[in-house]
């Protein structure tokens, strides 16, 4: 349903980083089953609540990397002690959740219109951290910026176990970890029936 909001595909430069298949995305992110969102999530929308509803309509351009490289130019990596969601509009401490909060609120005043692209999402990180990233539908798929890496790239290049997304112009968010479970067996499945016969 998210995957046809934008009309126009979008086109990365991009190089390869940390072992990311930078090249563009080959699939959306599966719906999953609506689940409570994070409480520092859910805290954050009490204070900002234009924020978190939005219109369901979205576009996208090619100021992605950009503004991108932007906020990781707004964010002082620290780790913090107690959740606390923020977008940040200056130089300022924080971390994954505030980069990618920051990051939405920059491309939603920019594509006015298409805010229901911009995708809050939640997995757990190769060393089993719980993360925060911003997740954008396009007509080629879903990308993911993450304040870890230097460039945006396709959800299925990332080395996570993604866990919950925030669902557009609603309170809950989606837990995503039966709709992968599917999705890989699929993906499994469709990769058997294409082998070549030996």
């Amino acid at each position: 349903m998210l995957k046809n909001l934008l009309s126009m595909p979008l086109f990365l430069l991009v190089t390869a980083c940390m072992g990311l298949n930078t090249t563009a995305p080959q699939s959306a992110m599966p719906i999953g089953e609506p689940s409570e969102p994070p409480f520092g999530y859910k805290e954050f929308c009490k204070r900002s609540p234009e924020e978190c509803a939005v219109p369901y309509s979205a576009e996208f351009g090619k100021a992605l990397q950009k503004a991108h490289h932007h906020t990781k130019t707004l964010l002082i990596p620290v780790e913090e002690e107690q959740e606390y969601w923020q977008v940040l509009e200056t130089v300022s401490e924080g971390d994954c959740e505030d980069f990618a909060l920051t990051l939405r609120a920059s491309l939603r005043r920019e594509f006015p219109g298409y805010e229901a692209a911009f995708l809050m999402a939640t997995a757990y990180t190769e060393g089993d951290v719980y993360h925060a990233v911003l997740s954008i539908e396009t007509t080629q798929g879903t990308i993911v910026c993450d304040n870890r890496f230097p460039q945006c790239a396709p959800w299925e290049s990332f080395p996570y176990r993604w866990k919950l997304r925030e669902v557009s112009g609603s309170p809950k968010w989606e837990n995503l970890t039966t709709a992968l479970a599917d999705h890989n067996v699929a993906t499994a499945h469709s990769r058997k029936r294409r082998a070549p016969a030996s």
